[in-house]
């Protein structure tokens, strides 16, 4: 289940922020990152189809100007309080008898409630604040060392403009109970009698300390070579200035971006890719037809590899499931590789292991392999800690396929992705238990869609199609991986 942070960074936004303009932060260890002025970089996608999520870099922007002098302190634009408290029951009894033949009976109540009060208020960088630090302050020279990497890695960054921030410390309280009871009787020269009972009861208590970030917004980074930012988004722009389409770099660098399609064409050869990322040939379809097609190509050198490769790679997956960080080094090592080429740097633990695999002796990276375990990579790091967890555990339990066909129908049905509707589900396609603790309705739900359990249907959001894609991409090749080679 969700953890009592997101399902209270979830229920507030819903109340604030109808637009869905906030960007709400995934866990309670990220919850200090993202205050006014911090700044965070956004890696290039791998796909057309979602985009990867902001990372911390440690900065803000008074870091990287001089003269470095403190931030002028955000504006408060609003303050709200949210009482939130949730309490459900559900009981079911069945019995079985046959004339002469005994009864079987058995009952069953499960339980929940979830309460929490959160006093907030809206903190946001003016406007002509931003006018004023333009004029007054400029780039430091050299370049911050972390501004050079990122330019190196072709990220964009981003400012922090606006948050969403606790003004007091919020107790966050969840019950979960089960209850059963079954008894039975057998007629005959011996008469059997049974009963049992059983109670299960868990309470879950988390403080979110005053001062903790909920939700944020963001503005991106200019730099060429002065200064500037965007309030307003704007997909054409890149933090740092590129060279015109079709021509190559000076340094004779390979392009940063990264084009799952052009590195399987090229079959070992050197990256052919245009400045913007986009092969010359490749044309791609922004509809469920195009995303099929894309985690096509992207499975295409999984089906080759053999069994016991495939079990190593999924044993090692599913323990990098419960640890980012790893997760993200070995992301970040593959993405050198690939955009950047030459040798790859050894990574220890699981990570470590699954590069191995991916490398010839020469340390450098056996290209179709490891586009295929980079585009994956991508998919995974878009979900949620929640949902990276829970795929974990749907490994070990072998039930990707039946995930998967429920996502791809959900997909399917609600082209065009750009409308909202209501997507029903055909019964095949649910699990044995419908409801909002099962695995598969929280893997949906933490996409952003809305779920009904009376009459199963999905309700569709334009803003869900990201993390829906990549949950679809991350089900395929996980799915692929455990099927047998072909």
């Amino acid at each position: 289940m969700p953890s009592a942070f997101e399902e209270v960074v979830k229920n507030v936004i819903k109340e604030v922020d109808r637009r869905g303009e906030l960007i709400p932060v995934d866990s309670l260890r990220n919850s200090t990152s993202f205050k006014p002025y911090c700044l965070l970089s956004r890696k290039l996608s791998s796909s057309w189809f979602w985009k990867p999520r902001y990372r911390c870099v440690n900065l803000t922007i008074k870091d990287i100007l001089e003269p470095n002098a403190p931030e002028p302190e955000p504006e408060c634009c609003g303050r709200f309080c949210v009482s939130d408290a949730v309490d459900g029951n559900i009981q079911g009894h069945v019995a079985l008898a046959g004339t002469g033949q005994g009864k079987i009976s058995g009952a069953a109540a499960v339980s929940g409630s979830c309460s929490a009060s959160i006093n907030m208020c809206i903190l946001r960088v003016a406007q002509n604040t931003w006018d004023v630090m333009q004029h007054e302050r400029q780039l430091q020279t050299p370049e911050h060392k972390i501004l050079q990497q990122l330019r190196s890695r072709g990220d964009d960054v981003f400012v922090v403009t606006e948050v969403l921030q606790t003004e007091k410390d919020v107790q966050v309280t969840q019950t979960h109970s089960k209850e059963g009871l079954g008894q039975f009787a057998l007629p005959g020269a011996i008469c059997l009698q049974g009963e049992g009972k059983g109670y299960l009861s868990q309470k879950k208590m988390v403080t979110i300390p005053a001062g903790s970030i909920l939700a944020f917004r963001v503005a991106q980074l200019l730099i060429d070579p002065k200064w500037d930012i965007l309030l307003f988004p704007n997909e054409k722009k890149r933090t740092f200035e590129l060279p015109l389409s079709g021509h190559r770099r000076e340094d004779g660098q390979k392009q940063h971006a990264f084009s799952l399609l052009a590195t399987l064409r090229s079959a070992g050869e050197r990256l052919k890719l245009l400045t913007d990322g986009i092969h010359e040939e490749q044309v791609t379809r922004e509809d469920f037809q195009g995303l099929r097609e894309e985690v096509k190509a992207g499975a295409t050198e999984l089906e080759h590899i053999g069994m016991e490769l495939r079990q190593q790679l999924l044993m090692d997956i599913g323990i990098i499931l419960y640890d980012q960080p790893s997760m993200e080094a070995l992301e970040a090592s593959l993405e050198q590789g690939l955009c950047h080429g030459g040798r790859v740097e050894p990574l220890d633990g699981p990570a470590g292991s699954i590069l191995e695999y991916l490398v010839l002796p020469s340390g450098e990276l056996v290209l179709e392999l490891a586009a295929s375990i980079f585009y994956l990579l991508g998919a995974l790091t878009v979900l949620s800690e929640t949902q990276q967890q829970l795929l974990a555990k749907a490994l070990e339990a072998t039930v990707l396929s039946k995930q998967l066909d429920l996502v791809e129908h959900i997909l399917e049905q609600s082209t065009p992705w750009q409308e909202q509707k209501f997507v029903p589900l055909p019964p095949r396609l649910l699990e044995n238990s419908w409801d909002e603790k099962a695995p598969t309705w929280i893997l949906l739900e933490e996409c952003g869609l809305t779920l009904q359990v009376d009459t199963p249907q999905v309700h569709w959001e334009p803003k869900s199609q990201g993390p829906t894609c990549a949950l679809y991409a991350s089900l395929a090749l996980l799915s692929n991986l455990s099927q047998k080679p072909c």
